[in-house]
């Protein structure tokens, strides 16, 4: 069998580094989605919870100034569900939960760029056994931040793929770019405004 040669080494790790930051930028978004979607429905049901709150209160107030048995009832009825929504708000955790997954995916933001930079290093020549030794310490980071992770679905990574495939969420167009960028870092200085 013949020897590997040096440009298929790096050719291999680099195959290797993109796969790994493509994994983390999927798995990164897929936790922002999922913390977006708790943050949806808290607030979603905190508005329920407030709507109903106010209905049992109109409905009791109409209860004592009417002497309305009907409204009495409705009073009963909305304020279980009110009850409902508390128990619930206790037992689902939903901010804990949006937090946690924000968490992770700022720990995921970091290996990410720091593949990122990684590749770029690569390409511009850093030793190659200095490139595996960041990648074995990055690889070992990601493995922690799985373990410790809190599983996804695949509505949140249904979403991931279309804000990263469709809406390119991660890249910026040289326009937006140079928008941002002081002038003297901007490409093409003298044409953007």
């Amino acid at each position: 069998m013949a020897p590997t040669s040096p440009a298929s080494m790096t050719t291999a790790l680099e195959g290797q580094l993109r796969e790994l930051y493509g994994r983390a930028a999927y798995t990164h978004k897929t936790h922002q989605k999922m913390a977006d979607a708790y943050v949806a429905r808290y607030k979603s049901i905190k508005l329920i919870e407030i709507v109903l709150s106010a209905a049992t209160t109109t409905s009791l107030l109409v209860a004592i100034f009417g002497e309305s048995k009907g409204a009495t009832a409705v009073g009963a009825v909305l304020s279980t569900i009110v009850a409902g929504c508390a128990l619930y708000f206790k037992e689902a955790s939903l901010g804990e939960q949006a937090q946690l997954h924000t968490e992770v995916g700022a720990k995921l933001w970091g290996v990410r760029e720091a593949l990122l930079s990684l590749l770029v290093d690569l390409q511009d020549g850093r030793p190659v056994e200095e490139v595996r030794r960041e990648r074995d310490r990055l690889n070992a980071a990601l493995e922690d931040i799985y373990r410790a992770a809190p599983r996804t679905n695949g509505k949140s990574y249904a979403a991931a793929q279309k804000a990263l495939k469709d809406a390119e969420e991660l890249f910026f167009s040289d326009e937006e770019l140079n928008r941002m960028l002081p002038k003297q870092l901007r490409k093409n200085a003298g044409t953007t405004p």
